[in-house]
């Protein structure tokens, strides 16, 4: 009997040590949200491939964990979690539910370090909870009048970056450790999401303003696909016309006119013929004139550089566009041939290609007409711009906003990092045109000197954290040479893993005030 009791009492201490001990190792953070949220985890399944991919991985987890931790302030006005047993709880669980998304099972310990989400006394001016918070900036802040609602606007969510901004330099003024700027913004993303957003930290407000969260395309796939062919033919078209008359400009700009004879166009009694291999066509005037009902005014599409632009319709059914040629800088036929050599050999799935073109002489002089496949989507102004007489449907935003996207990814791929790489290797010359540089001693005090400080303020407007950024006055003045261009700053490491430093965490990229030693990613954008 006494080892019965003996043993009852031990298993009744054990189970208690256990029931005490639970509340730290229990994570009060809900993440149901990790598979709700249609937040875009191709940068996750790519985190071992790439050094990028990781970073914008951790980023992206950032944000998942900031979203609860806004939630639990507003229910619990703490801004943080209690003890370093929680936070490790907390990343287990987050761990868990990217591991059911079929992502690697080791993506929390490589983008954080559980201390990072502990609250203590030297995080931000002393703030552990929104009493502390009040206590320091008062009952309102500018974060309250800007980032209320309405933030899928970006007027207004510019706004309520900028008081973020605001709000976060009282806190390193409060504070007076400027290494701190990245938790001090951190606290005001998680107040303005959790407190001030009447929507709340996983509304649209929230994902796409306040934590920047990349989301998958809500459109179904019929209709993504008509928005991105719709996209497609009208960035093309523009696309195409503008490289048609860049490389015409051009052409005569520097003078390289290809003797007529050179490009193999063959007499056959008054008319002339394409090379066999050019894949263009040479149309007959009669041809043209039947296609567009003798260029009827009813197929008239507009007017594009150089002339005016009908609808036609030829024999086997196809719609094409002609364009009459009214003004060029042709100078005679022989040029116009060349012009038109050159342009049918371009090749490129955003260029509208030449079709062919005629030619037809009279007394007074030659009129020429260029053929192109028909953009039954039309012009892109009448899509932006609809007016009354169009019968265009008005873009809607999810299609501006797309096309907006694949201009800016098109421009991200030409450009994302080449010039800032040659600047910090110290090879700005490398970056710089060539031609331009050869006019050195043309008489101009020290093009190359003016030159670089150009490309120097360009990369520097530029910057990754919005912060580090100059404002436009400043900009001017650093072009006219009123002031130095400071030394560019070194882009931020997203995360402090596995140094463990505060200061290089952000929920995306931080824009933290504190200086250019900062290391962090922006949240706010």
């Amino acid at each position: 009997m006494p080892n019965s009791i003996l043993f009852l009492l031990l298993s009744f201490l054990y189970l208690t040590n256990c029931v005490a001990q639970s509340p730290s190792q229990t994570c009060p953070l809900d993440f149901s949200h990790v598979l709700t949220i249609p937040w875009n985890t191709t940068d996750c399944q790519k985190s071992d491939k790439s050094a990028d991919s990781k970073n914008s991985c951790c980023q992206s987890l950032l944000t998942l964990i900031g979203i609860p931790l806004a939630h639990r302030l507003k229910q619990t006005s703490n801004f943080r979690l209690p003890n370093l047993a929680t936070s490790i709880s907390c990343l287990n669980n987050l761990q868990t539910k990217l591991s059911s998304l079929s992502l690697s099972s080791n993506l929390t310990s490589l983008c954080f370090d559980p201390n990072q989400f502990v609250i203590n006394n030297e995080t931000c001016a002393g703030i552990q909870t929104t009493q502390d918070w009040v206590s320091r900036l008062g009952p309102s802040t500018a974060l309250d009048s800007a980032c209320s609602s309405g933030l899928t606007d970006l007027t207004r969510c510019d706004a309520c970056v900028a008081a973020g901004f605001r709000v976060q330099k009282q806190l390193i003024t409060l504070d007076g450790n400027s290494s701190h700027g990245v938790y001090c913004y951190h606290f005001v993303v998680t107040y303005a999401a959790g407190i001030v957003n009447k929507k709340g930290p996983e509304s649209d407000d929230a994902l796409s303003c306040l934590f920047s969260l990349s989301l998958r395309s809500p459109l179904n796939s019929k209709k993504k696909r008509h928005t991105v062919a719709l996209a497609l033919g009208i960035t093309g078209a523009i696309f195409g016309a503008l490289v048609i008359a860049g490389l015409i400009c051009l052409y005569f700009r520097f003078g390289k006119a290809v003797k007529g004879g050179e490009v193999g166009w063959e007499d056959q009694g008054s008319r002339p013929k394409w090379r066999p291999n050019t894949g263009s066509i040479w149309f007959k005037i009669e041809e043209l004139e039947k296609a567009t009902n003798n260029f009827s005014q009813k197929n008239f599409i507009g007017r594009g550089g150089f002339g005016f632009v009908y609808k036609g319709v030829l024999p086997d059914g196809s719609v094409i566009a002609v364009k009459k040629v009214i003004e060029s800088e042709f100078q005679g036929d022989a040029e116009f041939r060349n012009e038109v050599e050159i342009i049918s050999n371009l090749k490129h799935r955003n260029l509208v290609p030449l079709r062919g073109c005629s030619m037809v002489d009279d007394d007074s002089e030659s009129q020429r007409y260029l053929v192109y496949d028909y953009m039954s989507n039309g012009n892109l102004d009448d899509h932006l711009f609809p007016r009354g007489e169009t019968t265009k449907m008005p873009l809607s935003w999810p299609q501006r906003k797309s096309i907006i996207l694949d201009v800016a990814k098109g421009l991200a791929y030409l450009h994302y990092d080449w010039a800032w790489s040659l600047v910090k290797a110290g090879k700005t010359e490398e970056a710089l045109e060539q031609s331009l540089l050869r006019e050195e001693g043309s008489g101009l005090s020290n093009p190359k000197g003016i030159m670089e400080r150009f490309l120097q303020v360009g990369i520097l407007c530029a910057h990754v954290l919005v912060a580090l950024r100059p404002t436009i006055l400043d900009a001017l003045k650093m072009l006219e040479g009123d002031i130095e261009v400071p030394p560019i700053p070194d882009r931020p490491v997203p995360l402090a893993h596995p140094s463990y430093r505060m200061d290089g965490n952000g929920f995306t990229i931080s824009p933290a005030l504190s200086g250019l030693q900062i290391h962090s990613g922006d949240m706010l954008r």
